[in-house]
């Protein structure tokens, strides 16, 4: 007896239940996620959890930020930022009564925060937590526009842009400018949603407030308010943005005016070529190629994806506070760019529109992509001598190693106390001949020197002078005091040592042998 089985004589399945067998087997390999779909899946499905977002931005932040930062010698402005806070408070008020008081606000904040210290990086670490808390704020600002992923995204495109780096491990307040800037643009898109809210209008106001006391060149970042207020608000809406705006300039009005009485502070700025703007966007990723084309990819997906709010509020915050500076400049300089560094998150934002576009595996690629080419970036701002631009460390190292008991030192000019600012101890064994008052006495950055004939009269013991110069700075013309200083050395003594560290340049003069053997034979008979 045959059994049945169902099959064709070579075991095959009839035509017909073939078909039934792809047709019932074809859903089952169609559910089957593949690798990339499951990592997608799960990623979506941990950054939807409450505040995880914000937590992965923070740790990537505080690890990149904080990578090195007590690596790069300290230059010129954080030596005077180490100098000012380290005086008493009515000390930091008398000095900026008379010069920086834009940076009044700082200066107090971080006396208050890390009081006198020798440690540069304790005063970096405040950059570093506010760089952190700016990639948090745009996790923040995206979800507000209405999309977690756009603000994942802008969180992590701030980081890994090489300039954010840069001011995020500097010890001068341009990454709390940075976190005031990102608050402020939160604080209205918040406000635009609930313009009933008044709390939510006080909070705008004491953004922009604390902005201005920082720096009250970020009030700039107006342009992009209004524009965001004309393009999403009602008319009763834009009224109240315009009382609310104009509080905060009301309250920064004393600073407004009395700032602007020390205007000589930044006259050494020159009037800024195109090619200073242009750079300024350049620097921000170095890969200037890969950004411009993610824009146009940005614009060429609007209505097909990309976020419209990101990409419009992102790209008027990084534009047009730097246009209309530079263009301001033209005629009264005051453009550079630390003063435009809070735009760098708007240049996140707009990249962060993609978000919305591209799928998560092209969002990482991006994401790579961009922070690949800006590593060279990102480990030279880190280096050891040149990283901030100056090798105040390698000055001081110098005079420290070589000075023996009895050496004298100037500044050539006198400016360049800042690097006995940066480390007064490595001076300990050198007299600063030159110095009548110290910084502190006088009310001063650089203290107040004797006249050329006191200098002249102390000189007249010492076998060994160091001098400590550098390349002429923007906005510097030769003063009759500093050239009489350099006469006196020429006429007396000669050069013996010379080092060459970045742009400052360390000198030893000594008195020829025989001069040297008589000033130390007077000296041990007078004793």
């Amino acid at each position: 007896m045959t059994q049945t089985t169902g099959r064709e004589p070579d075991g095959t399945l009839p035509s017909g239940l073939q078909r039934a067998a792809i047709e019932t087997a074809a859903p089952e390999r169609a559910t089957r996620p593949g690798v990339l779909e499951t990592f997608e899946q799960r990623a979506h499905d941990l950054l939807s959890r409450r505040w995880a977002a914000e937590g992965l931005v923070a740790v990537v932040c505080a690890v990149v930020f904080s990578w090195w930062v007590n690596r790069p010698s300290p230059w010129w402005d954080e030596a005077v930022t180490r100098d000012v806070i380290s005086r008493p408070t009515s000390e930091i008020l008398d000095l900026t009564a008379h010069v920086d008081l834009v940076h009044a606000a700082y200066y107090l904040l971080v006396h208050g925060l890390v009081g006198p210290t020798e440690s540069f990086v304790a005063i970096r670490l405040l950059s570093v937590v506010a760089a952190t808390a700016t990639g948090v704020l745009l996790v923040r600002l995206g979800r507000e526009l209405g999309s977690g992923r756009v603000g994942l995204a802008a969180g992590l495109l701030w980081v890994i842009a090489p300039l954010a780096s840069r001011y995020a491990q500097e010890a001068r307040p341009y990454a709390m400018v940075a976190l005031l800037a990102t608050a402020a643009t939160l604080a209205l898109v918040r406000v635009c949603r609930k313009p009933w809210l008044r709390t939510r209008w006080a909070v705008y106001i004491a953004c922009l407030a604390g902005l201005g006391l920082l720096n009250v060149i970020g009030l700039t970042i107006l342009a992009s308010h209004l524009c965001y207020v004309l393009a999403t608000s009602a008319p009763r809406v834009r009224l109240r943005w315009y009382l609310a705006a104009g509080s905060a300039v009301t309250l920064l009005s004393p600073l407004l005016y009395f700032s602007s009485t020390q205007s000589g502070q930044v006259a050494w700025l020159p009037v800024p070529a195109l090619e200073r703007l242009s750079g300024f966007f350049e620097a921000q990723y170095e890969t200037t190629w890969l950004v411009v084309g993610l824009l146009v990819l940005a614009f060429a997906g609007l209505g097909r994806g990309t976020h419209n709010p990101a990409l419009a509020l992102g790209l008027t915050w990084a534009v047009l506070p730097p246009v209309i500076l530079w263009t301001i400049s033209q005629v009264h300089p005051l453009y550079d760019w630390r003063y435009v560094f809070f735009t760098v998150p708007g240049t996140a934002l707009a990249l962060a529109s993609l978000a919305t576009l591209l799928r998560v595996r092209l969002l990482l690629v991006m994401l790579l992509a961009l922070a690949i080419g800006g590593y060279h970036l990102q480990t030279v701002y880190r280096w050891e001598k040149t990283g901030h631009h100056e090798n105040l460390r390698g000055v001081a190292q110098a005079i420290e190693e070589g000075a023996q008991p009895d050496d004298a030192v100037i500044f050539l000019p006198a400016s360049r106390r800042v690097v006995k600012l940066a480390y007064p101890e490595a001076f300990g064994q050198v007299d600063d001949v030159a110095l009548a008052k110290n910084g502190e006495q006088s009310d001063t950055l650089f203290g107040v020197e004797d006249s050329v004939e006191d200098i002249k009269k102390a000189l007249r013991k010492r076998t060994r002078v160091w001098v400590v110069t550098s390349n002429v700075r923007l906005g510097e013309t030769a003063v009759e005091p500093e050239q009489d200083k350099e006469r006196l050395l020429y006429d007396s003594f000669r050069v013996t040592g010379v080092e060459d560290l970045g742009n400052y340049q360390v000198q030893l003069y000594e008195r020829s042998p025989k001069e040297a053997a008589g000033i130390v034979a007077t000296g041990a008979a007078s004793s």
